[in-house]
């Protein structure tokens, strides 16, 4: 509590009048005095210019400073793991009868969740993804399953704001398998008519004479045969003795004929004669004349059947060269003639090489060999064996947990305003003597403890430059003092 008499106001008047006085004298140095105001307002003016350009709060950007560089926020965990799912997902996929080795024939996908739990500030949400993806691998790959390969990704991260703090931390569980796979194989079976070229060489020699009947009868029936069965064959007939009484049957201009009565007909006109056998003349014939014209298709097969009742003779009586073993054997290799001869097993020998040569067979001429030589004609029951695809199915699992936890914050009280009371002056009537006026002063209020402006290194050198400016001011108004002084 403070009292002021009311006496002293008396005393306020007599100090106004001194002050009054003493303004009147002062008045005198005002002349004196505009000098040194006006070099300090120089000073000050260039101090506060200074202190404008070189506040740390209002300097501009250099121009040549360099500009920070670019950078790509990285991406969460479950960020990046959603959108490898999603590419797995939609990975493009390639029909299994088209797919090549590496292509992608098939993806599966199953997703769970995000399902949420919450316990006080922690929230837990989990999801989970499979991806599954099978592709062709190639036929050599080894079948069996890999070892899961695993892997797991954490990041944390805070979120600020004015009601609360936030801390997520993510995790990536992933599981890799390979498996490869591989199909059964499959046998399909086909039966394929082909075509087949014919040529019979029968020996006609006098030696033949005990089988030339059984051997005409084994041919007409083995060529009727062809022609019940629906095989389609073109026959040829050659008749041989000596080298220069070789007969080549002709058909219309052609050596061969797809008329089994005409073949018939041509090989009945046969008789035998002479005592000579060069097989390999005529062998050598077919397979090197331009007179036939063996088929070139992709299922045509040429065969030569040769019955005798005598091996090879490599005498002549005219004394002309005869193709050799060898040469024959070469010739019917080149043309892809497979030659069977039909006789007698103690001449097997001789022929082995001919026959083994070109994959025939031999058979005995004292048998029937009709059927036999039918086997050989039948349509052709091919099989093939569609090998099993072999798969390589990846399998990925990823499991997404996300865990957050949040803190509130503590909100600020706003301190209340009291008002100052005013002060209660007495005023005292007439003949009553003089009463002293109380003031009751308020309260003293918290005082916030008086900080400078963090305004930064530039700012400390402005108000530096503006002490020294203030300096510079005294310095001069001492100095004018001094002057008039004198």
């Amino acid at each position: 509590m403070i009292i002021i008499p009311l006496t002293s106001f008396s005393k306020t008047c007599m100090i106004e009048k001194s002050l009054l006085k003493r303004g009147r004298i002062l008045k005198k140095y005002t002349i004196s005095r505009k000098q040194t105001l006006t070099l300090a307002s120089v000073v000050l003016g260039t101090v506060f210019t200074g202190t404008t350009i070189a506040s740390a709060d209002d300097v501009a950007p250099s121009t040549t400073q360099a500009a920070p560089a670019a950078t790509t926020a990285a991406k969460s965990p479950i960020t990046a793991a959603t959108e490898e799912i999603n590419a797995k997902a939609n990975t493009p996929v390639v029909p299994a009868d088209k797919a090549k080795t590496g292509d992608v024939i098939a993806v599966d996908v199953k997703k769970t969740g995000p399902s949420a739990k919450t316990d006080g500030a922690d929230t837990t949400t989990t999801s989970t993804a499979t991806i599954k993806t099978t592709s062709l691998a190639d036929q050599d790959t080894p079948v069996g399953t890999s070892k899961p390969v695993s892997s797991t990704k954490t990041a944390t991260s805070t979120k600020e704001t004015a009601d609360y703090t936030e801390t997520t931390t993510e995790t990536v569980n992933k599981t890799t398998v390979v498996e490869v796979t591989k199909e059964a194989d499959v046998v399909n079976k086909k039966e394929v008519q082909g075509t087949s070229d014919i040529v019979f060489v029968i020996d006609k020699s006098t030696s033949m004479d005990s089988h030339i009947r059984d051997t005409m009868k084994n041919v007409e029936t083995f060529v009727r045969n062809l022609s019940a069965k629906n095989i389609q064959a073109r026959l040829g007939l050659v008749e041989y003795e000596r080298s220069y009484r070789t007969k080549y049957h002709d058909f219309n201009g052609s050596k061969f004929t797809t008329d089994p009565e005409s073949f018939i007909s041509a090989l009945k006109t046969i008789k035998t004669d002479g005592g000579y056998e060069n097989a390999t003349v005529p062998l050598h014939h077919i397979a090197t004349s331009a007179d036939y014209n063996w088929g070139t298709g992709a299922n045509n097969h040429r065969f030569t059947f040769l019955i005798t009742d005598e091996p090879i003779d490599m005498d002549s009586p005219d004394k002309n060269a005869l193709p050799t073993k060898e040469a024959t054997l070469k010739a019917l290799q080149d043309a892809g003639i497979s030659l069977t001869v039909v006789g007698r097993t103690v001449d097997k020998k001789d022929f082995d090489p001919l026959v083994n040569g070109t994959n025939g067979i031999y058979l005995d001429i004292r048998k029937d060999f009709a059927d036999l030589l039918n086997v050989q004609f039948a349509n052709k029951v091919v099989e093939t064996v569609q090998k099993g695809r072999v798969f390589k199915v990846q399998t990925d699992k990823y499991e997404l947990i996300s865990k957050t936890h949040r803190v509130a914050k503590a909100k600020p009280q706003t301190p209340s305003i009291q008002t100052p009371a005013k002060p209660t002056v007495f005023t005292p009537a007439k003949n009553e003597p003089a009463k002293t006026a109380v003031y009751i002063a308020p309260a003293a209020l918290p005082q916030k403890e008086a900080s400078l402006p963090n305004t930064g290194s530039k700012t400390s050198i402005a108000l530096t430059t503006l002490g020294l400016g203030l300096l510079s001011m005294g310095a001069a108004f001492g100095l004018s003092r001094k002057t008039k002084k004198d």
